[in-house]
């Protein structure tokens, strides 16, 4: 027994070091780039970067595990070639990987994904852009590490199985064996947070080379290949491009009077977004016993401008989130944030406003590796981004981290002594399921727990956020800013009979710099709208936001759309409908609905999603 379980953890660590020398490998081929880094930050390049190597380390493990486990029942010598086979194999298309990563950054300056592999259909143009390729360098790379590595595993790994024996405690190694290959689960999704393991777990520098530096080149070609990040096949093909230019001239058509409902007197407001969690507008106008789940927010609605009819672009945060800061659509089925490489060409208010000299920071009580997120706010260059490793571990109360009051709280103590202007984005969590909260549950509602618990956990995120809002009107930064309450998309409760209601989202302008209050806009928008409304109204250049419109323009037509999975839905004052992408039809209709309705909606779907893949 002891043989087979020594077997097991040479081969794990194996792999592991195997990704470590790959690592040098790395930074030895651009040492140039790496001799700029401190040693410091040399040492967290490796430190962030085991955790990718050991969740691939898990990955190739599982065979030979499951080999070991059952190896009672087969030929030692059967045993050994297959794992020797297996492990060879795996190599060799590892090391190329490897070095193919090492020219493809030193060309496109990004890791390696199955981008490259469009260019393998133009053979003869691919050929010449490898004429600079330091082919000696690469070849003599590539056959040291395969011709090393698999020394190792033949001489100093499978060259084990040759002391085993018969394994007669058979019935007790068996179930231990079991669980040793059960346990590759950790490694795998790279511990045991919530957010199982990609980009963003390994990134922890404002330097993106030693972002990129700590992924595993192997890991994210595979992770790349999961997403089909390579596919450039629209399967959206609706309309000719004729037609869906004139749509897109129709709908995003605008004249050149905007009203203005921030005080002029402000010459640089500071700008704090709240995205709330699961925030839908359906509960701002329900009441449970009398009492408003909502009855913060309620309040707040006369205090400054309300947009009544806004419309979430995805059902997913990290949607909402590219949504509310790239004014950037969702997509059917993959998220364009899971790409790194599609979701940096993305525009983004962060970086407007900090060529406009604004400070920039993120607050969020979770793991902002949840979803690749933080790779997203790494690339668009937050000045500051508090995660839930910047909360004290009493604070950590939450299954997700620091409850919302929390980071509502320190965000509030980070803005009075902030320098202004400012930009803040605040990312609640405390409504996502399991409704986690530090109040007691309320308003029992049927039999239904997970109902009466998430509208508690709204009634809390409400209380907290007025709480947040009545503490900043006695601060001297609240006189020159704008608060925005988004959410990051709707859901399905309360019940509703049209889909299209689990889109709509509240959005509301307050602070000391609207000048406007009590008013309500009705005029049908879209959560990607806020990036050019809010540009426009700080005189700030948005015209890299094409997916966003401005509310507030008197010549703005209103419509809205929404994404969901192989599906959309438009919403037009004539009426909405959600249209199935598989069934190509039309699956829910409310008011009028003519064929102008459906292609409008479908050429929004084919150019975005063609937008998507061109990035």
């Amino acid at each position: 027994m002891k043989e087979r379980i020594k077997f097991l953890i040479y081969y794990f660590g194996f792999w592991t070091i195997f990704f470590l020398v790959a690592r040098i490998l790395f930074l030895s081929f651009h040492i140039e780039t790496t001799k700029n880094l401190t040693l410091e930050t040399v040492f967290l390049i490796f430190q962030n970067g085991i955790k990718m190597d050991f969740s691939i380390a898990g990955y190739l493990s599982v065979f030979p595990f499951l080999m070991v486990t059952f190896s009672n029942f087969t030929k030692k010598i059967r045993t050994e070639n297959w794992i020797f086979s297996y492990t060879f194999i795996c190599v060799f298309i590892l090391s190329l990987i490897i070095i193919i990563d090492l020219q493809v950054f030193n060309v496109w300056n990004y890791r390696l994904d199955i981008t490259p592999l469009k260019y393998l259909k133009t053979p003869r143009e691919a050929f010449a852009s490898m004429s600079e390729v330091p082919f000696f360098a690469l070849i003599t790379s590539f056959l040291i590490l395969l011709i090393v590595s698999s020394f190792v595993v033949y001489r100093k790994i499978t060259s084990i199985i040759d002391s085993w024996q018969h394994e007669d405690n058979f019935p007790y190694f068996l179930p231990i064996s079991l669980v040793l290959t059960l346990a590759l689960i950790i490694p795998i999704r790279g511990g045991f947070q919530l957010a199982p393991m990609n980009q963003s777990s390994v990134y922890f520098s404002d330097n993106n080379f030693a972002n990129v530096s700590a992924i595993n080149a192997p890991w994210n070609f595979f992770s790349s290949l999961l997403y089909n990040s390579s596919d450039n096949k629209n399967p959206y093909q609706y309309l000719p491009n004729y037609t869906i230019g004139r749509v897109f001239n129709y709908l995003f058509a605008e004249s050149e009077s905007t009203m203005k409902v921030i005080d002029t007197a402000v010459k640089q407001p500071n700008v704090v977004i709240i995205i709330m969690e699961s925030f839908n507008e359906k509960l701002t106008h329900l009441q449970i016993n009398g009492n408003e789940v909502t009855s913060n927010f309620n309040k707040l609605k006369k205090e400054g401008v309300y947009f009544s009819n806004i419309y979430g672009t995805g059902e997913k945060t990290e949607k909402g989130l590219i949504g509310t800061l790239s004014g950037y659509p969702a997509q059917p089925k993959n998220s364009i944030i899971a790409l790194p490489l599609k979701s940096e060409k993305l525009p983004s208010i962060i970086r407007s406003f900090e060529k406009n000299k604004y400070e920039t920071s993120f607050y969020y009580g979770g793991e902002t590796e949840f979803a690749n997120i933080k790779q997203y706010l790494y690339a668009n260059n937050f000045d500051v981004i508090n995660s839930i490793t910047n909360f004290e571990q009493k604070d950590l109360n939450s299954k997700w981290g620091a409850h919302d009051h929390v980071v509502l709280n320190k965000a509030q103590n980070d803005f009075r002594i902030k320098k202004q202007p400012f930009f803040s984005t605040i990312l609640t969590l405390s409504s996502h399921q399991p409704f986690d909260i530090p109040t007691p549950y309320k308003y029992e509602f049927g039999n239904s727990n997970d109902t009466t618990k998430f509208y508690s956990s709204i009634k809390y995120t409400d209380t907290a956020i007025g709480e947040f809002i009545e503490n900043a009107k006695k601060t001297d930064w609240w006189r020159n800013t704008i608060v925005v309450l988004i959410a990051d998309h709707g859901t399905k409760i309360p019940e509703s009979q049209f889909k299209s209601d689990d889109f709509r989202i509240p959005m509301l302008w307050i602070g000391g710099a609207i000048k406007e209050k009590g008013l309500v806009i009705e005029k049908i928008g879209s959560q990607l709208d806020f990036s050019k409304m809010i540009l426009s109204q700080l005189n700030i250049e948005s015209k890299d936001f094409i997916w966003s419109k401005n509310l507030l323009n008197h010549g703005t037509k209103g419509w809205a759309n929404f994404i969901f999975n192989d599906g959309f839905g438009m919403v037009k004052p004539e009426g909405s409908y959600t249209f199935d992408n598989v069934g190509k039809k039309i699956i829910q209709q409310q008011g009028k609905v003519t064929n102008i309705e459906i292609n409008q909606g479908k050429a929004l779907l084919q150019r975005s999603f063609q937008d998507y893949l061109d990035k």
